[in-house]
């Protein structure tokens, strides 16, 4: 599996490592074609330059889902780049292979802060749950997709009851048991989900019970782009975010 999401926290020092290994592989002593021998042939398909590349996709195609704003608007020049680092006519001169690296390098340094801030709103266990999720997507496993992004839909909203009303009984309460108990509750739970997210609870848990249980619904590609987006929607909401630590520092 393929930890997008960590490989994202670290995407400048990976963008780095990737350029280092092509150069010095493939275009030893500043040539700027590669060594000429059978095996080097179309090297950017080969498997260690592919794991690289493959990376840099998945991230370029859910850049939009993450709500990061500077990468959502450059991934179209983010695609053809990639695009021509996959083209053999291209990439096996290096000057070529230096531009492509270059522009995409840059895109992600400009993103900078704008990942960071994303990406701590979420915490370690959410992190892994959605990263299962997004190399679930990027493997169009749909039902799995559907499954490890409500899960992690589940943890912070057992974390948020959790937060608001230290309950044992929340602990033995499935998903749509959970949904049940704020939507019923709100005022006990400080109102703590903010009012554009209880219908995508509701949605969320309906569209679970159909990925793990052998229903006739099937789950389509598009209605698993639109439960990830949800997911990532509620679990990068800033505003949710605020009121669970303003919560926690009241308990305090």
């Amino acid at each position: 599996m393929e930890y997008y999401l960590s490989r994202l926290c670290e995407i400048k020092e990976y963008i780095a490592r990737f350029r280092k290994m092509v150069i010095e592989t493939y275009f030893p002593d500043s040539g700027n074609r590669i060594v000429d021998r059978p095996t080097e042939s179309k090297y950017c398909w080969a498997f260690r330059y592919t794991d690289y590349w493959k990376v840099l996709s998945g991230i370029a195609d859910i850049c939009d889902m993450l709500g990061i704003e500077y990468l959502w608007e450059n991934k179209g020049i983010l695609k053809h780049h990639l695009v021509l680092l996959r083209t053999p006519d291209y990439a096996d001169y290096r000057p070529n292979f230096t531009i492509s690296i270059d522009v995409i390098a840059r895109i992600f340094n400009d993103s900078e802060g704008e990942i960071t801030d994303k990406l701590k709103l979420l915490d370690e266990e959410e992190m892994s749950r959605l990263n299962e999720a997004v190399n679930c997507y990027i493997e169009t496993c749909n039902y799995a997709t559907i499954t490890m992004a409500v899960s992690s839909i589940e943890y912070r909203l057992f974390t948020l009851l959790k937060t608001a009303k230290a309950d044992p009984r929340l602990d033995r309460l499935t998903l749509g048991e959970l949904i049940r108990e704020y939507l019923d509750h709100k005022a006990d739970y400080k109102n703590i989900i903010p009012r554009k997210h209880e219908p995508l609870l509701d949605l969320c848990n309906q569209y679970r019970v159909f990925s793990i249980h052998p229903k006739k619904e099937k789950i389509t590609r598009p209605i698993t782009t639109s439960i990830i987006n949800m997911a990532f929607a509620f679990l990068l909401d800033e505003e949710l975010k605020k009121k669970t630590q303003a919560t926690t520092e009241k308990k305090d």
